[in-house]
């Protein structure tokens, strides 16, 4: 009779050992998530920043190359920002750890800046820039940032339409500033930056669409500044179809066509900046 009557004072116990022991694993499960969250976060903000960097050491190189050595300083001063930036990424610890070294081995060859060959200058840059936004878009896509949240649905329009159109500004920077520093462009290069702008003005006119229509719906993504980062990235197409698709022999300075398209550039990237904040905010 006292087993019996002890049986559910057992069965009581465990139960609430078993309770115990699931809610102990539940929130070691959470926790491991958020440091995952936050570690992507981190990753995401990283190669936003080389992004960056290697879109505006793109420009200052092929301007370097086409004749414009006052563009030499802004040239060694990035490099040595991305330098610190690499440094950073030798420190992750992630799934993703192949995709950063190749990323960091492409770097090491880059940087020493002995390419003297004009198109494969231009085409080691797109491929550490086109690879690095690969990485964002797996980096962004392994786990759900937004746990959730529909106030950050838009997500997925900032790591592509943004991130995008950020890109060709950048390919279309680095191929205009070598236009401008030659004072003279071919048929083939007008025919590429044609491209180029077409490229850009659909992906931001789609990105700012969207981020719009995400606006009307939550009053806090004030903060993207639409209506003002909207027109600055039109001004530089404008600045790019005057000045250079509509002119054979381009007038204007080398380095004041890369401060107009660094203007448009930063605008986009600012809004990658105002999605991290939000995220680490959270």
């Amino acid at each position: 009779m006292n087993v019996l009557h002890g049986l559910p004072l057992l069965l009581a116990a465990a139960i609430a050992l078993a309770t115990q022991m699931f809610y102990g694993l539940h929130r070691r499960l959470l926790r491991q998530k958020r440091q995952h969250i936050q570690l992507n976060i981190r990753q995401l903000t990283l190669l936003r920043a080389l992004i960056s960097g290697f879109q505006r050491h793109r420009g200052l190189s092929n301007g370097v190359l086409c004749g414009d050595a006052s563009l030499s300083h802004d040239l060694a001063t990035t490099r040595q920002g991305l330098d610190q930036h690499i440094r950073a990424a030798q420190e992750f610890d992630s799934t993703h750890r192949d995709a950063w070294n190749s990323l960091i081995d492409h770097w090491s060859r880059m940087r020493e800046g002995r390419n003297s060959d004009r198109a494969n200058n231009l085409l080691q840059h797109h491929l550490i820039i086109r690879n690095s936004i690969f990485l964002m878009e797996d980096v962004a896509s392994e786990i759900d940032l937004t746990e959730g949240r529909a106030e950050l649905g838009y997500l997925p329009c900032i790591w592509r339409e943004v991130v995008q159109a950020a890109e060709w500004a950048g390919q279309a920077r680095a191929l205009g500033t070598g236009i401008a520093a030659a004072a003279q462009s071919s048929a083939e290069q007008r025919v590429r930056m044609c491209f180029l702008y077409q490229k850009i003005e659909l992906l931001a006119g789609t990105a700012f669409a969207t981020l719009q229509r995400y606006a009307t719906d939550h009053p806090q993504a004030d903060v993207f500044r639409l209506q003002h980062r909207e027109q600055v990235v039109e001004d530089f197409l404008r600045c790019t179809k005057e000045e250079l698709l509509d002119q054979e022999h381009p007038v204007i300075a080398a380095k004041t066509y890369f401060q107009r398209a660094t203007q448009g550039i930063d605008e986009l990237l600012a809004l990658v900046d105002a999605a991290l904040a939000q995220l680490q905010a959270r």
